[in-house]
């Protein structure tokens, strides 16, 4: 395995602890949530999470890190892709709207790495996965924009 390779599966590794952070926050939040119609919304986006993982470990089984059309290791670190995979941290006492906000960004970064994987990849089922990774991170988003306005937002 060439150097660019194992940075893209450390990459992809570091991208599934996120789906499972990802879950985790969910689930905590669904917890936490005083209005059953939130706590649903959040079920679902932890169960999507577990799926999502699963796609990025089947993709790894499958050798996805040696279709990436990066060839050094100076092209990886220029596309700068850790940078979408930042975690946010949350502190203990951090507010519904914190946490809402938090998950909204989250999903965005989600949505712009899986978007940027989708247009590296030269292998048109694995460019699928991740466009089909993107599009439901941005789906995430935009339901948890919707739940933070309908909260937050009511009158507008």
């Amino acid at each position: 395995m060439t150097e660019v390779q194992q940075s893209f599966e450390r990459l992809i590794s570091l991208a599934i602890e996120r789906e499972v952070e990802a879950y985790e926050f969910y689930t905590k939040a669904a917890e936490e949530a005083t209005l059953s119609s939130s706590a649903k919304l959040l079920k679902e986006l932890a169960e999507q999470e577990v799926s999502h993982k699963e796609k990025l470990e089947n993709a790894l089984k499958e050798g996805v890190c040696g279709t990436f059309e990066c060839k050094t290791e100076a092209e990886f670190e220029k596309l700068d892709l850790g940078k979408y995979l930042v975690d946010v941290p949350l502190k203990p006492d951090s507010s519904p709207q914190d946490i809402l906000v938090v998950a909204i960004k989250r999903e965005e970064g989600a949505y712009d790495f899986y978007k940027s994987l989708s247009e590296l990849t030269s292998v048109s089922a694995h460019r699928t996965v991740f466009e089909t990774l993107a599009e439901e991170e941005q789906k995430h988003k935009e339901r948890l924009q919707q739940m933070y306005d309908e909260v937050f937002s009511p009158d507008m």
